[in-house]
């Protein structure tokens, strides 16, 4: 019988402990304890598992899409004989509970011994420390809820232990007096011993987060280093941190916190803090807030970074780390915030000769945007088939990797090595929908055009041609052509898309937005707009809808009308590892993983032109409605009808709507034909 070990870091040493577990995979595994498998899309500085803790479900829902497979798989090591460790530093009561409600309902627990683990330490010192770990003071809401849930650790630990037994839920105390991490090497071993395994080794050196840093000046020079998580051109992050690290020695600290809620929580925190000691057998007031950080004001508005302490950690840093930082900074001039704008002043001040980068001194006039994700076997024709490009004005390319985990990157780094038109976004971090925004506030330029890292170019005037229709049509907000459509993997002529019978009206020079509304007529390498969004994405750009090249379109179309040519000047790259693969083989297929988002994405257009083309969405939200429908009357799985059904009501009514007009319809021809 396997071990299933869940962790639950309480305590300020979190982060420490994270790494250590992290640093320390081989040694655990030795002692036959494995860690269970990380969401690709949690990458933060210290990996955890998060994500099964992400939201908390009502009882009557069952488990989420996403955590079924999870659970399936830690189940199959379950049963191979190995023991699975699950850590994270979930304070939500509610979501501990959904979690505990799935796994009773799987088998693991009928086969497997499921044991849980506790550090805790001060209330108010988890509140403050928690808030340390983000770049902008809370909301006032949110304050106040993280604020509840730091005091109600006490009644979470208990209705655990009445879920699990209390055999079965062991309690460790972090004693930390301080939201700076500093070194526990006791409580590291005592986790390490309820693993079954001897004492770690810490991790050398400390990764880059910001609870090893005392100082607020020190975190907010910390987040600096990265713009929007690019950590494109290469530098030494870590000696980066460890020369902020040592600087920030004589900076002082403060509270980060709000002031208002610490003062609630630490009058709570007195009968919790008993609790705690009562529950581990310690000593009073081992685990009592320290003085300090009750009495010091918190930090409402981020005041602007000190100019001398910026100097001073600038006067640290290498030449072999300034100049690169300094280059990121260049790079990524219209999105910096008021700290990199700071710290790139006195990168300037320091060495009066830098120049920025790669800018040509003619004004560019178009950008091609190019997100990729694991297309090492394609980048490079792609990037290729952007620098074959001829135009009579100058072309940046901004190709964004949302953290591939093959050569994508490097291939895109060798290129921008290279040419200076080529700025890579090489994202740290693989997060829902980052690429798109990541790669849209870069764009400050009059055109843009888009091109996939699997797709190409095949015209080397293209961008050419469709800026000068655009020059010539001024009341067009953007243009396209038709794509030559080629398939790996599959013996499949290619095609062309769109085909004439596909356009609405057939082949026309110009299309208007109600045109684009029946269903996508465009393909995305295709497009070249008049970019519109110039001054940065408004608050209302949806980044996360899928698909979201439609989207894009239909924003342009609503403000001007939309250009066609006839000349088929991309390839547009249809392989297994694509989104829309699945469409070649079955269309229901592809919806059975696919179709909520789609719905989504319906529902997201309908809002933003505000009901008025209701009836056109909604018919094709019908068509994914039909596939559901379908999948439970041939498999008797309901799952995603009722799903769609409860999630879409609007769409689902209309959808009956018409499944009753059709019924009418049929019953009225039967009659007739039996008539005659």
């Amino acid at each position: 019988m396997s071990r299933f070990f869940i962790y639950t870091a309480l305590g300020p040493t979190r982060p420490l402990i994270f790494a250590t577990i992290n640093a320390n995979r081989e040694l655990l595994e030795k002692n036959n304890v494995y860690l269970a498998p990380f969401s690709p899309w949690n990458c933060a500085p210290i990996p955890t598992h998060g994500g099964p803790y992400m939201k908390a479900v009502p009882v009557s829902v069952s488990a989420p899409e996403l955590l079924t497979p999870f659970l399936t798989d830690i189940e199959q090591h379950l049963d191979a004989g190995k023991n699975i460790l699950l850590f994270s530093g979930a304070v939500n009561a509610l979501s501990h509970q959904s979690l505990a409600r799935f796994l009773q309902h799987s088998k693991i627990p009928k086969k497997h011994t499921v044991k849980l683990l506790f550090s805790v330490g001060t209330p108010t010192l988890l509140y403050e420390s928690i808030c340390r770990e983000y770049a902008i003071p809370f909301s006032d809401q949110a304050a106040s809820a993280l604020s509840k849930m730091c005091c109600s650790v006490p009644e979470l630990i208990e209705s655990t232990r009445m879920t699990w037994g209390e055999e079965n839920v062991a309690l460790l105390a972090d004693r930390a007096d301080s939201p700076t991490v500093t070194c526990n090497e006791a409580l590291a071993s005592q986790i390490f011993a309820w693993l079954g395994c001897p004492a770690p080794q810490y991790p050398k050196p400390l990764p880059r987060h910001p609870l090893f840093l005392a100082s607020y000046t020190a975190r907010r020079l910390n987040w600096a280093l990265q713009v929007h998580d690019n950590i494109w051109p290469m530098l030494d992050e870590t000696l980066y941190f460890e020369t902020l690290r040592n600087v920030e020695r004589n900076w002082g600290t403060e509270p980060f916190s709000p002031k208002k809620y610490r003062d609630e929580l630490n009058a709570a925190d007195k009968a919790a803090s008993r609790n705690f000691e009562a529950m581990l057998d310690l000593p009073s007031d081992t685990l009592t807030c320290p003085d300090w950080l009750v009495t010091l004001p918190g930090i409402d508005v981020p005041p602007p970074l000190p100019k001398d302490k910026i100097r001073e950690f600038v006067a640290a840093l290498p030449k072999s780390i300034r100049d690169p930082l300094h280059q990121r900074f260049a790079n990524d001039a219209v999105i910096l915030t008021p700290a990199q704008k700071a710290l790139d002043a006195a990168l300037i001040d320091a060495e009066p000769t830098y120049v920025h980068i790669g800018e040509p001194k003619q004004p560019v006039e178009l950008t091609v945007l190019t997100m990729a994700y694991n297309q090492e076997k394609f980048i490079g024709e792609c990037i290729e088939s952007v620098l074959a490009q001829r135009t009579t004005f100058p072309v940046r390319h901004i190709v964004l990797d949302h953290h591939s985990t093959d050569d994508t990157p490097k291939i895109i780094a060798r290129y921008a090595e290279q040419y200076d038109s080529i700025r890579p976004v090489l994202l740290n971090f693989r997060r829902p929908a980052e690429n798109v925004r990541g790669l849209f506030a870069r764009c400050r330029t009059r055109y843009a055009a888009l091109c996939d890292g699997d797709d190409y170019f095949t015209d080397k005037f293209k961008l050419q041609k469709q800026v000068d229709h655009l020059e010539k049509h001024t009341d067009q907000s953007m243009c396209f052509h038709p794509a030559l459509v080629t398939f790996e993997g599959v013996v499949r002529n290619p095609e062309i898309f769109p085909v004439p019978d596909f356009l609405p009206g057939g082949a026309r020079e110009e299309y208007v937005l109600e045109d684009l509304l029946h269903r996508n007529i465009i393909q995305t390498n295709t497009a070249v707009y008049r970019w519109r969004f110039r001054d940065g994405l408004p608050k209302w750009f949806r980044a996360d809808l899928c698909p979201g090249d439609w989207y894009w379109h239909l924003l342009h179309a609503e403000i001007g009308k939309v250009g066609f040519l006839r000349e088929i000047m991309s390839v547009y790259r249809r392989h297994a590892n694509g989104l829309y693969y699945q469409t070649t083989l079955s269309i229901r297929d592809h919806r059975r993983k696919w179709g909520i988002l789609e719905l989504r994405a319906y529902k997201a257009y309908d809002e933003h032109f505000k009901g008025r083309y209701f009836h056109q969405f909604a018919k094709l939200a019908s068509e994914v409605f039909a596939d559901f429908f379908t999948i439970f009357i041939n498999g008797g799985d309901k799952k995603l009808l009722m799903q769609a059904t409860t999630e879409f009501p609007d769409f689902a009514r209309y959808f009956k709507r018409s499944m009753r007009v059709l019924q009418r319809s049929i019953a009225t021809d039967e009659i007739r034909s039996t008539q005659r």
